[in-house]
């Protein structure tokens, strides 16, 4: 009986045990059982019925009723409180307790809860401020480093550019993933549609694909919209994409399928990752070993968290065909 209500009963039984001890007593020297004359055994059973038992168990049952009636009344505001805060966590927002909203005994649970939440999300603000002037910051050097290597030659050149642009990317999903942490999320959101993102995508990343030699396609499978930051899920999906045309053989095709419901899949004809393996690229500081530099390995885990800030997370489509997908189950629709 961990419960509120189990423990007032359980008070409540001891109590009456207790009680009823006390008055037998009472009630035995009162009547003088055990004297050298006793009164009458029916009369005296009937004088406890009427005088003890009667009244002690009318009080126990009016007593009893009332205080679960009490414990219900709180049980059920607590209940509406956990479902208000349930909602909050959903669109990633802070949540403070209203001061009336419970009775005064819990007053130093909610205040302390209250300020959690508070410190929390001045936390998350300043988390977000500090990774958009880190994104500010080094996209300035990075920038003048590209400008440097125009007095280098192509073919030195070239391999460096590409690992600045990749940085430079980089620094656009952090900051990215910085937003969808960011306690205001649910007020900058809006509606996603899976389809016309993934065409904007694999338009986007067309030219890369013809040039990799590689097809790329959309399929649409019943797409359900969903709410999210577009840019962040977009920068997800673009990793997946890059993965893919990366992984794929030559002249192979990839495929980006919106659906069904709120979900995302990269299809490819590589050889694809397991469970376990995708869970190590998902790891921080983990390198994908077909990913020259890397890129795979912290892409896919800043996907990953993208994903998770969403509801969804980041699948493989093992055994089904090889790739991966954005899922999101827990995404709310508008």
């Amino acid at each position: 009986m961990n419960s509120i209500a189990g423990r007032l009963l359980r008070g409540l039984l001891i109590s009456s045990l207790v009680g009823g001890a006390v008055l037998t007593i009472v009630v035995i020297y009162e009547y003088g059982l055990l004297s050298a004359n006793p009164p009458p055994l029916w009369k005296t059973v009937r004088e406890i019925t009427e005088h003890v038992l009667v009244p002690f168990g009318v009080f126990l049952l009016l007593f009893g009723t009332g205080a679960l009636l009490v414990v219900r009344r709180v049980e059920g505001q607590l209940k509406g409180i956990a479902g208000d805060v349930r909602q909050a966590a959903q669109e990633l927002r802070s949540y403070q307790t209203p001061p009336d909203a419970l009775p005064r005994e819990l007053t130093p649970f909610t205040e302390a809860v209250n300020e959690l939440t508070s410190r929390l999300a001045a936390h998350a603000r300043r988390q977000e401020a500090f990774a958009a002037d880190a994104a500010h910051e080094l996209k300035t050097p990075l920038s003048i480093l590209a400008l440097s290597l125009d007095k280098l030659p192509a073919e030195d050149a070239a391999p460096l550019r590409a690992q600045i642009r990749a940085l430079s990317d980089m620094v656009d999903q952090l900051l990215l993933l910085a937003r969808s942490n960011a306690p205001d999320t649910a007020q900058r959101r809006s509606l996603i549609e899976p389809d016309a993102l993934a065409r904007r995508i694999v338009a986007e990343l067309a030219p890369a694909a013809i040039q990799a030699g590689r097809e790329l396609s959309v399929e649409s499978d019943n797409p359900a919209p969903f709410r999210g930051l577009e840019e962040a899920v977009a920068a997800s999906l673009r990793t997946l994409i890059v993965n893919a045309l990366r992984a794929a053989p030559e002249g192979s095709e990839v495929i980006v399928r919106a659906g069904p419901g709120a979900n995302l899949a990269v299809i490819d004809g590589g050889q694809g990752l397991t469970p376990d393996e995708l869970d190590k690229l998902k790891a921080r500081g983990i390198r994908a070993d077909r990913a020259p530099g890397g890129e795979a390995g912290l892409g896919l885990a800043i996907a990953d968290r993208i994903a998770d800030s969403h509801g969804g997370e980041l699948v493989t489509c093992q055994p089904a065909y090889s790739g991966l997908a954005l899922r999101f189950p827990a995404a709310r629709p508008a």
